[in-house]
This record gives C-alpha cells, structure tokens and sequence, in this order.
C-alpha cells in the first residue's frame, strides 16, 4: 500500500485543523477519517504499532465529532 500523496497531507492536516477549531463540517470529517485510515494501514503494514494506535485514536475522535453531529 502506497502512503499519501502531499495533497494528501496537506488535505489531511488542514482538515485535522478545522477538526481542532470545530469548523470541520461532516463531509469534510468522512474525508478526513478516510485518509487517517490510509494512514493506519500504512503504519499496520510498516510495523509502527505504536502510529497505528495513534491513528485509531484520531479515528475515533472522527467517529465521535460525526455521531455527535447526527444528533
């Protein structure tokens, strides 16, 4: 599995931005879970367990601010 591209990165820390500030809108949370998750399994696949459990947190923070967002 290839890793990301730099537009990938820079969408990815821009998005992590407006999820930080809580200006991230729903769409742009999926997009940014969906590139975490790119990121994770990278790290699985690399060996870096401990990036990976980073990563899985950050997922989750995702997971929350979207199922918070439903209510």
């Amino acid at each position: 599995m290839t890793g990301l591209t730099p537009d990938q990165i820079r969408r990815k820390n821009e998005l992590t931005m407006k999820m930080q500030t809580r200006v991230i809108n729903p769409v742009e949370a999926e997009e940014l879970r969906q590139l975490l998750e790119i990121e994770k399994q990278n790290a699985i696949s690399g060996g870096d367990a401990l990036k990976a459990l980073g990563i899985v947190f950050l997922i989750g923070l995702v997971i929350a601010f979207l199922a918070d967002d439903d209510k």
